[in-house]
């Protein structure tokens, strides 16, 4: 069993490394307002958040009519494809960064984040990109499903994406029939989604290709539609069972599997406390995981009241991504998302809406190289030119809570009073504050959470 955090542990510094890890972060009141809830309060708060959806209402976009697309391209002359296509391109390009300004928006503004971190962690997961899908409408509606079963059990989220217009297109189930199907979909079902590498054979992967035939994609409306002329309703052998088996059978044995409640529970431990579990924690992990039918949220609630998410091992231990760092960034200087969110996450090499590969982020270390260090660095004193923070109105004694606000620790002494000194040299003015900042943003110290 995981060891509950004793109660005498549950200190300022834990709320604030709650709300850092399960959420972006926040501001010093933000995390007093947390540690005044207690352990319980604070982990039923995060988990059970509001819904917000009235606070960040859907991006101004529709589903593409292909149809009709489709039959203006077969009338037009070569120039006027060209004219069209030009214009689908540039359209969805808007799109796509409205798509992106409004889930960055709601990643900074929501009250605790949870949920918003959450649908990263599955975006990650389930990882499909609109340089393939080519469709905003799809992608934002993947986006309100993940964000709608984060914290639900799996098997339904799974069976929920197996439907999802987005990931159809991205991994080709669109294509797959009866006779034909396309194996895409099945293998990444169990190499990255459920099971991992190893854990099936080549026959269970085209046994399984053959139960998701006849999945399709409404072209006007761009909803899940199911062509059972399309569907293999042929006996399949998969994992020692015999049937006429459908897609959601399939996903019944493989969550059904206790390999898949190990894959998952891996990675979510990797996520949330930022690194890999040791073998022992790992069988703890994945035997409440699957005690639990692999409901995240209740698998969540046991994790951030465990006394090992609040170990020296895992505390300050977790480098930051690219969008953890800027949203938090923000939310920890009350200051809103800088305008070109989209170019920094480019530059800092997390696109939301386009991971690398089906793989998703590789995480870890792999966020930071010299060059994205020094983009760090350099984006966050564009941020303070243009903002007006709260430390603002701080005086000479800035040091400490300035120190609180971005690191919630002790720093090591020389680093700490590197700070003081720079105020001594240089006053407590507006502009020698934002330098301040600045200096302590640009620290390896600010890169981990």
């Amino acid at each position: 069993m995981l060891e509950r955090l004793d109660k005498g542990a549950w200190t300022p510094s834990a709320a604030a490394h709650l709300l850092n890890r399960a959420g972006f972060g926040g501001s010093p009141e933000a995390i007093a307002s947390l540690h005044a809830r207690g352990l319980d309060g604070a982990v039923e708060a995060l988990l059970s958040e509001a819904s917000d959806d009235d606070l960040f209402p859907p991006p101004a976009m529709v589903p593409r009519d292909f149809e009709a697309l489709k039959k203006a391209n077969s009338t037009a002359s070569p120039e006027e494809k060209k004219k069209i296509q030009a214009a689908v391109r540039r359209e969805d390009g808007e799109q796509a960064s409205l798509l992106r300004r409004w889930w960055l928006e709601r990643m900074r503004w929501s009250p605790l984040g949870a949920r918003e971190k959450a649908t990263l962690f599955w975006h990650g997961h389930w990882a499909t990109s609109i340089e393939k899908v080519k469709e905003p409408f799809a992608m934002w509606q993947q986006n309100e499903t993940l964000r709608a079963y984060a914290f639900g059990p799996f098997e339904q989220m799974a069976r929920e994406i197996s439907r999802d217009p987005a990931m159809m297109r991205y991994l080709d189930l669109t294509q797959s029939k009866k006779g034909r199907p396309n194996e895409n979909f099945a293998r990444e079902l169990m190499e990255l989604f459920t099971l991992g590498e190893g854990h099936y054979s080549e026959d269970d992967i085209q046994q399984a290709a053959r139960a998701f035939t006849g999945y399709r994609v409404n072209p006007k409306t761009q909803q899940f539609l199911f062509a059972r002329r399309q569907f293999d309703d042929g006996t399949k052998s998969f994992f020692g069972f015999e049937g006429p088996f459908s897609g959601d059978d399939i996903i019944g044995f493989l969550v059904a599997n206790p390999q898949c409640a190990k894959f998952l529970a891996n990675k979510l431990w990797i996520f949330y406390a930022g690194s890999p579990p040791s073998p022992g924690l790992l069988t703890e992990l994945a035997e409440r995981y699957r005690a639990l039918h692999l409901d995240t949220g209740e698998f969540l609630r046991e994790i951030f009241q465990s006394r090992e998410s609040y170990s020296p091992t895992v505390v300050r231990r977790q480098i930051k991504g690219p969008i953890q760092w800027l949203v938090q960034l923000c939310r920890q200087m009350e200051i809103a998302l800088p305008p070109d969110s989209d170019q920094i996450l480019r530059q800092l090499g997390q696109i939301p809406f386009a991971p690398p590969n089906v793989k998703g982020w590789d995480g870890g270390r792999a966020w930071i190289s010299s060059a994205t260090l020094l983009q760090r660095y350099n984006t966050a004193g564009n941020i303070l030119a243009r903002g007006k923070p709260a430390w603002q109105a701080l005086g000479t004694d800035a040091t400490p809570s300035l120190v609180w606000r971005l690191f919630q620790t002790t720093l090591p002494e020389d680093l700490n009073q590197k700070f003081v000194d720079y105020l001594g040299e240089h006053g407590s003015g507006p502009a020698a504050l934002r330098d301040l900042v600045h200096l302590m943003l640009s620290t390896p110290d600010y890169q981990i959470t």
